[in-house]
């Protein structure tokens, strides 16, 4: 019996052991999962703030009356011949102006296409703040139009920035 001693003592360590590494198995599985669950809703906030912006795009592409708007009902350029920016502030997605300088609203432009950019931001999801950039290009007779809307989850510098991309020709 003597040369038995110590032996309940190397099975409880073991023991301890292997519920350590258990227990330490399942914690880094649930930080991952936390992770996961964090980018999908950050995903999401890029998304909706993509199709938000490239929904906005597509209104005003073919809902607009009125001063500023095209003889085609829209409130972007065509070519070289219609790039003035829109001369009042009824072009508004979600309470921001898209066609005002602090929107980034541009248009370049030759005698048979036209491309207009311009920024969405200030719209607010559940304490977020993401952000949009959106392309219309419109070329060719008969005119066909290309609105690609990049979603941002967030336009803070040093956040990590998820994107999310809808293209829509027409």
């Amino acid at each position: 019996m003597t040369g038995n001693k110590g032996f309940a003592l190397f099975y409880a360590l073991l023991v301890s052991s292997l519920a350590l590494a258990i227990g330490a198995a399942i914690f880094d599985i649930t930080l991952r999962e936390i992770d996961l669950a964090s980018a999908a809703t950050q995903s999401q906030y890029a998304v909706f703030i993509a199709d938000t912006a490239g929904e906005c795009a597509l209104y005003w592409d073919n809902k607009c009356t009125g001063t500023g708007c095209n003889s085609n009902g829209s409130v972007f350029a065509t070519s070289s011949a219609s790039t003035a920016t829109p001369a009042n502030s009824n072009f508004v997605c979600d309470g921001v102006d898209v066609t005002s300088s602090t929107a980034g609203w541009a248009v370049s432009a030759n005698v048979s296409s036209a491309t207009t950019t311009f920024n969405l931001t200030g719209i607010t999801f559940h304490n977020q703040t993401p952000c949009a950039f959106v392309q219309v290009v419109k070329s060719g007779t008969p005119v066909t139009t290309t609105v690609t809307a990049h979603g941002y989850n967030t336009c803070v510098a040093g956040v990590t920035q998820l994107e999310r991309v809808f293209q829509i020709n027409y």
